[in-house]
C-alpha cells in the first residue's frame, strides 16, 4: 500500500514494500543480518522461523550474498525516484518457485524457502502489510505540520520536491538516509524520530 501527502509543489510518500520486507525476512529468517541492525524495538523477526539447520549452509558466503542483494535493490530504488513505481511485489520481480533471476545461487534457496512463510504472514489479516500500513496512517499528517512550520519559518513556499519513505518491519537501524531524496526506516524509526530531525530533513528539501 502507498499513501501519500500531496499538493502542487511537493510530494512524500511512505510505502511497506514488499520487495524490501520479504529480503528482510529472509535475512532474518537464516540469520544473515548483523546483530548491530537489532535491539529491544527492533527485534529479529520472524524469531519461530529461524532456520536451525546450518549444518549445510556456508553462512559466511550467504550473508555476503544478502547484503549485496539488499545494498543493490537500495542503490537501484535510491538513484531512480519513481513514485508510481517504487513499490514491488516479489512475484513482478521474480518466478517465486526458483528465483533464477536472482544472480546468487545459494541465496535462490534460502529465498524459495522462505517465500511461502513471507507471504503467508505478510497477507494475513493482522500480518505485516496490515501492521506497516497502520504505522503509514498513523504518521503521515505530521508531514503537513512540518512544511507549514518550515514554510512559515522561510517565509517562502516550499520549492518542489519529491521524498520517498520506505518502510520496513525490523532488520536496519531505526533509520537509512539514503540520500536527500529516500530514506528506509522501520516503524519504530518512523514514529519516534524526533521532530528536529525530521525539520532537518526537510529544509534541506523545500529551500
Amino acid at each position: 500500500m502507498t499513501n501519500g501527502n500531496t499538493n502542487e509543489s511537493w510530494t512524500i510518500k511512505t510505502c511497506g514494500d514488499e520487495l524490501l520486507n520479504f529480503i528482510i525476512f529472509t535475512g532474518c529468517m537464516y540469520k544473515l543480518i548483523d546483530d548491530k541492525n537489532f535491539d529491544e524495538s527492533n527485534t529479529i523477526w520472524p524469531t519461530n522461523l529461524l532456520n536451525l539447520d546450518f549444518e549445510n549452509l556456508n553462512t559466511n558466503k550467504l550473508k555476503s550474498q544478502w547484503k549485496l542483494w539488499f545494498n543493490n535493490v537500495i542503490e537501484k530504488r535510491s538513484s531512480n525516484i519513481n513514485l508510481n513505481e517504487m513499490c514491488k511485489l516479489v512475484d513482478e520481480i521474480y518466478n517465486t518457485s526458483d528465483f533464477l533471476e536472482l544472480e546468487y545461487i545459494e541465496l535462490r534457496e534460502c529465498c524459495k524457502r522462505a517465500y511461502p512463510y513471507f507471504i503467508e504472514w505478510w497477507e494475513m489479516q493482522a500480518g505485516g502489510k496490515s501492521a506497516i500500513s497502520f504505522y503509514e496512517i498513523m504518521g503521515e499528517n505530521k508531514f503537513c505540520y512540518y512544511i507549514e512550520e518550515l514554510e512559515s519559518k522561510l517565509n517562502k513556499k516550499a520549492k518542489p520536491f519529491d521524498l520517498y519513505i520506505d518502510i520496513v518491519y525490523t532488520g536496519v537501524p531505526n533509520v537509512l538516509d539514503v540520500n536527500d531524496n529516500y530514506i528506509v526506516v522501520t516503524p519504530n524509526g518512523y514514529l519516534t524520530l524526533s521532530d528536529e530531525w525530521w525539520m532537518n530533513k526537510l529544509i534541506k528539501l523545500i529551500g
